[in-house]
């Protein structure tokens, strides 16, 4: 037997040497020395091979070394009461998922542990492991998720995981957005939504998934075509409906013709009322509110295609919805407090005044169109007016917006004069516009507002009036720099803007800067206005009103020009740009007054005689009175005496050069003088008039709106 089995031995038999029966003889107790000796590296001269006694169980002994048979992985053989046992195998272990392995050569054992021994019939619980020493161990659960939103994870116990298209609220269809054909996957909406389903009418659901929703169906019909079937609406909202199954009951007093549906509300309280209708294909429309004990007969509280009223009593109320053919409608509704009619028809001392500012607003069934709001264009439509008056230099700020039961284009204009539109300080444009001015100067002005929409209900208007900050030298008219006979320049980036300038700059992307020059008398003016890029200059006696301008151009770096016979006073020039950065450089250069053309004034007009070409020049003209070609534009007068009525054709070209177009206009003797008195007008290059007229004398502006210099008048006499 090797050492080491001698020595295992030894130690296995003082083990377990109180459960043997009987005790080891003298010469076990002298083996047990012996393999001691041989466990300290003293040679075993007694070394048994594996296998080369045999089995010794059972043999008759006189020691347990006589029982050895040289083999580890069979067990320990002992001599026991004369003869040879043997003990458990050294590899034998109690689990089940382990293969009690034992290597002979090495004298080791192998627990070789069996994981498919542990599986059970679930793989959703995860692969089950043999862990030696311990056994059977169950594994991590399985996670079943692809990191796909579109898919569903779910494990099936004899094939794992497996991943199906989202269906989240059950209904056997897949999400749209997925792939699929539901076009609603919501849970919280039911399964009732998905392709085939049964299309609910009033639920705001495509219960079909056909993209048609609602009354956009041509299967929903009306059910509300007379008074005692109408629909009680909740309350304000958009409610798209149809006409469609409805028939002819109860015409309005705005529209008696087609057929009509019912609707009903209740107010808890007196409100201000708003309706509007939009027909989702062609035809016409309108609506009314009425009492609802006279449903069918009226009067009408407000009839239209949109409607308000003012301060509608509690109770049960009724549209009547009438449409020229059976269509699809939207159909808004709206309640305000109830407010009481102001005074903001017409600009005037009696106009509500807003000088303490705050939020104010109103129904457009209140007004009519007055004015003109230069940045409406000129459109037919109603507006509203605003007193504020100023006691001190204040920043103003103005935001708006209209709205026909939805909100559209809204313009804003502040202003000194409502009949001159041309003169607003301010006018803004969007769905919410905003203007923002500081440093306006004490004073009356007026707030006018207008909606791009004829059939506008309602109106907003909020207004802050704070004193006026602290502005930078160059920034406002309260802190112009003075260029007279020199230059004076302000960084673009201390501006902000004001007014700008009335041919443009105004908008918010611009800032503008202020300067002034006086003259003591008439005089010449070389006006320099540089930016170093694109912008606007004016010059207007009174500082920031467009109205009152004398001069107004544009031009890019710079803008030069000689200001002929200037008044004496003190005068502001106003640069309006774009640009962030660099700097604004103006000077006015003082010159002798250039002598004024003999026919500058009506007084001094040059007679005209049949086809005979009359020469002038409109240099150092004035703006005398004004014609055809509008405020600002200098004007020369010629005189033309009939002895019997003519057809007259007159032509004015340019003499100099020039190819800017002139402006010409007739006015009758007696209205000179008198402002915006011409019977016909001409403009262009050359500018044109043809008419008729009959005995007498009529004057003929002349006028250039940009650019003047010399040209020729003539006029072509005929029989009528």
């Amino acid at each position: 037997m090797r050492s080491t089995h001698t020595a295992v031995l030894t130690l296995l038999l003082a083990l377990i040497g109180g459960c043997t029966v009987g005790e080891p003889s003298e010469s076990d107790a002298g083996s047990q020395a012996d393999a001691t000796s041989a466990d300290s590296g003293a040679p075993d001269a007694g070394s048994i091979e594996c296998g080369s006694r045999g089995d010794t169980v059972g043999e008759a002994c006189g020691s347990s070394t006589e029982c050895d048979d040289g083999c580890f992985c069979n067990g320990v053989e002992q001599c026991v009461s004369g003869a040879c046992v043997r003990r458990d195998p050294p590899c034998v272990d109690e689990l089940d998922c382990t293969g009690d392995l034992c290597d002979e050569a090495t004298d080791t054992c192998d627990p070789a542990p069996d994981d498919a021994a542990c599986a059970d019939t679930n793989m959703c619980n995860g692969a089950e492991v043999c862990v030696p020493g311990v056994g059977c161990v169950p594994g991590p659960r399985l996670v079943c998720n692809d990191d796909d939103p579109c898919t569903i994870g779910t494990c099936d116990p004899v094939t794992g995981c497996a991943y199906v298209a989202r269906d989240l609220d059950g209904d056997g269809h897949s999400d749209d957005r997925c792939g699929g054909d539901d076009c609603n996957d919501d849970p919280s909406v039911g399964a009732s939504v998905h392709p085939g389903g049964t299309e609910v009418c009033d639920n705001g659901l495509d219960d079909d998934c056909n993209r048609v929703t609602d009354y956009y169906e041509l299967a929903c019909r009306a059910t509300n075509d007379d008074c005692a079937r109408a629909e009680l609406l909740p309350g304000p909202g958009t409610y798209v409906r149809t006409t469609r199954g409805a028939t002819n009951h109860y015409p309005l007093s705005c529209f008696a013709g087609g057929i009509d549906t019912v609707f009903r509300f209740h107010l808890d309280e007196p409100r201000d009322v708003s309706a509007s209708l939009r027909l989702e294909s062609t035809g016409t429309g309108a609506l009314a509110i009425r009492a609802a004990d006279r449903c069918a007969d009226g009067p009408d509280v407000a009839c239209g295609n949109a409607v308000a009223t003012r301060a509608l009593p509690a109770g049960d109320h009724v549209l009547v919805v009438r449409t020229s053919a059976a269509v699809t409608f939207t159909l808004s509704l709206s309640f305000d407090a109830p407010s009481a009619e102001e005074n903001t028809d017409v600009c005037g001392p009696g106009t509500t005044d807003i000088s303490g500012g705050g939020v104010f607003t109103g129904l457009f069934a209140d007004v009519e169109d007055d004015y003109e709001i230069a940045c409406n264009g000129g459109a037919p439509t109603r507006d509203v007016a605003y007193r504020l008056v100023l006691t001190e230099t204040s920043d103003v700020r103005l935001s708006a917006e209209t709205s026909t039961g939805a909100p559209v284009t809204t313009y804003l204009a502040l202003t000194r004069d409502c009949d001159n539109e041309l003169g607003a300080i301010g006018c803004a444009t969007s769905g919410s516009p905003q203007l923002f001015r500081q440093s306006l100067a004490a004073g009356t002005y007026y707030v006018l507002i207008e909606s791009a929409s004829a059939t506008a209900l309602t109106w907003r208007l909020e207004a802050t009036i704070t004193p006026a900050a602290v502005r930078e030298p160059g920034d406002a008219c309260v802190a112009p720099l003075d260029v007279t006979n020199r230059s004076a320049t302000v960084p673009i980036s201390e501006l902000s803007l004001d007014t700008g300038t009335g041919c443009g700059g105004d908008t918010a992307a611009f800032r503008d800067a202020t300067f002034a020059f006086t003259t003591s008398e008439v005089q010449d003016v070389i006006l320099t206005t540089d930016t170093g890029g694109p912008h606007y200059a004016s010059v207007s006696p009174l500082c920031g009103d467009r109205a009152a301008e004398t001069f107004c151009s544009s031009g890019s770096p710079r803008v030069t020009q000689r200001l002929l016979r200037v008044p004496a006073g003190t005068h502001y020039v106003t640069v309006a740009t774009t640009q962030l950065t660099g700097d604004v450089t103006v000077s006015a250069m003082l010159a002798p007054a250039t002598f004024p053309p003999a026919n500058d004034e009506c007084g001094g007009a040059i007679d005209l005689t049949d086809s005979v070409l009359s020469r002038a020049d409109l240099t150092a003209a004035s703006d005398d009175v004004l014609s055809c070609g509008g405020n600002g534009a200098v004007d020369t007068v010629h005189r033309l005496v009939l002895t019997q009525e003519r057809a007259v054709t007159f032509v004015a070209r340019r003499t100099g050069g020039s190819t800017e177009p002139l402006a010409i206009g007739v006015r009758e003797a007696g209205t000179c003088t008198v402002r915006s008195s011409d019977a016909s007008c001409g403009f262009g290059m050359p500018a044109v008039i043809s008419t008729t007229l009959r005995a007498g004398t009529y004057f003929v502006v002349v006028e250039a709106p940009t650019a003047p210099g010399p040209y020729s008048l003539v006029a072509y006499l005929a029989e009528p």
